[in-house]
Parts: structure tokens; C-alpha cells; sequence
């Protein structure tokens, strides 16, 4: 977020990016040292780039239940899922399955959704800081036209290629053969 700030002045005062961080094995030394690194660059990035009247980075490091989950979905006009390894990634298509009309997802090509999602994901390298900053930034500036029609894409996926769809294929595949 730090380098689409840097490389894209008209995104400054006009994007926030909101960090939801759930609590997970606090007492693991890594997962400690983690955070404090995250509330490091946040402070970093809001010092650099903050204005009177907006601040770019909003964490919170907290568990979410499910309505609040689904009103941060509900008020995102990007969703950011950048996995540098990952199964299935929920996330993302709970992201699209509650996402308002425009929404537009950003996500992983290592995440296991990935080659389900390439037709309305916008797919980054999470390695490629560029890459993700100018895929942040072309997400910002999209006509809504190819948003609405990038995201009833991704519905449409969710919903036909459900669990039910996800067992029989893998079951086809012979993915559930024993040895």
C-alpha cells in the first residue's frame, strides 16, 4: 500500500486501507514479533502520508463476528487478498459473495482460488510490490461498467462452483483414491 501511495499521488486522501488482523497464537514468539513489525509499517506508512482530515491505514487487531465481517466486506470497493501460499482462500470469494455491486477483488496467483477467479480477479504476484501497487491503483480508477462486470464474473463463479462442484471434480480426478 505504502509503494501505490508513493507511485499514485491522486490516491492520496482518497483510499483508506483498512487492516483487519484476527489474534491468532499470541503467545508464539513469531507471531508476536509479526505484529509489532505490522503496527510498525502502519506507523510508518501514516506517518509519511497522512493529511489533515485522513489517515491511509486503519488496523485493527481484533476478531470480527460475522456481521461486522460482512459490513467491512459490504463497505469495500477493493479487497486486497495477497497470500504468498494458500489453499482454497475463502476470503476472497466470501469477499465476492457480499461485496457491493463494484467491488473489485485483487487477489494472490498463489492463492488456491486463483485459477477459479482469474476471470474477474484482478492477479498479482504478492512478491511484486510494483505489481501490487499498480493493480491497488487500476482498481481505484476502474470504470464501474468493468467492475460490475468483473464482479457478477466472480458471483457467478461462487456460485456454480460451490463445495458440491469442488468434491466431485476432485473425486473425477481420482484426487480420492487411496495409494
Amino acid at each position: 500500500f505504502r509503494q501505490a501511495l508513493a507511485r499514485h499521488q491522486d490516491l492520496h486522501g482518497k483510499i483508506t486501507f483498512v487492516q483487519v488482523v484476527i489474534p491468532s497464537r499470541t503467545d508464539i514468539r513469531e507471531y508476536a514479533d509479526l505484529k509489532t513489525e505490522i503496527e510498525r509499517l502502519v506507523g510508518e506508512i501514516n506517518g509519511q502520508f497522512t493529511t489533515p482530515g485522513w489517515v491511509p491505514i486503519h488496523y485493527l487487531f481484533r476478531s470480527l463476528d460475522r456481521t461486522e465481517l460482512l459490513s467491512y466486506y459490504r463497505s469495500s470497493e477493493i479487497a486486497l487478498v495477497t497470500p504468498l501460499k494458500d489453499g482454497m482462500n475463502l476470503v476472497a470469494k466470501e469477499y465476492c459473495a457480499s461485496s457491493i455491486e463494484t467491488g473489485v477483488l485483487i487477489l494472490s496467483e498463489f492463492a488456491g482460488a486463483a485459477p477459479q477467479m482469474e476471470v474477474g480477479a484482478l492477479l498479482v504476484n504478492p512478491y511484486d510490490v510494483n505489481g501490487v501497487a499498480d493493480a491497488i491503483y487500476q482498481a481505484w480508477a476502474m470504470p464501474e461498467a468493468e467492475r460490475r462486470t468483473r464482479l457478477a464474473a466472480l458471483r457467478q463463479i461462487v456460485r456454480e462452483q460451490d463445495i458440491f462442484w469442488w468434491v466431485n471434480s476432485f473425486l473425477q480426478s481420482g484426487g480420492g483414491r487411496a495409494g
